[in-house]
């Protein structure tokens, strides 16, 4: 290849990766932890989850654990298929749907909590379809949201992009991710990151 060649050939190169980093959507940058905390006079806080397998729901727990409190665990009407081959079935369509499943799960008192502690599995990178349910279900405005997932190896992805688009008017904290396999001896990061964002002094 001769200079000129060499030199044509570098220009394409620089405008093409100008191109695909100007087309690169907001919502595929990784997100930055928040560096909010809950503040001193805070109210009460509810933790709530939805979860699948079971590793949301030992995280929940641990939390509980910690702080007490009030939980409620997220329940669809229609329950989601037992086995996870039929899960991975319906569950990409529903994402790329924006699909809200309708909740058994109400919440009567909600303008009593300032804090909402939030569990998800993480499924093709995003909260699961009933927990966006559950927060587009109620007016949170002014609320801290506290998210937290479980995931095998994504880590949050998308989710708290996904809580921004349903909660415009919260203050989402650090998010805690926390490895699906790892959940059931996680109880020193869930005490850490408690920490951190001000729910236990």
């Amino acid at each position: 290849m001769n200079k000129k060649n060499f030199l044509l050939f570098l220009a394409i190169l620089l405008c093409v990766a100008t191109t695909v980093t100007a087309c690169s959507k907001k919502d595929d940058l990784p997100e930055l932890d928040s560096e909010e905390t809950v503040t001193e006079n805070a109210g009460k806080t509810l933790i709530v989850y939805f979860s699948w397998g079971g590793n949301t729901r030992t995280v929940a727990k641990h939390i509980h654990d910690l702080i007490g409190g009030d939980i409620v665990e997220i329940e669809t009407v229609i329950p989601y298929p037992d086995t996870y081959e039929q899960v991975t079935q319906i569950v990409p369509e529903q994402l790329e749907s924006d699909y809200r499943p309708e909740l058994k799960t109400k919440i009567e008192n909600m303008e009593e909590y300032d804090t909402l502690i939030v569990g998800t599995p993480i499924w093709g990178s995003h909260l699961a379809p009933p927990v966006k349910s559950f927060l587009a279900g109620y007016d949170l405005t002014g609320k801290y949201i506290a998210p937290f997932c479980t995931h095998g190896g994504s880590g949050t992805a998308q989710s708290v992009n996904d809580i921004r688009s349903v909660c415009s008017d919260v203050t989402i904290l650090k998010s805690l991710a926390v490895y699906g396999s790892r959940a059931g001896n996680a109880h020193g990061e869930i005490g850490q990151w408690l920490k951190e964002i001000g729910i236990i002094k």
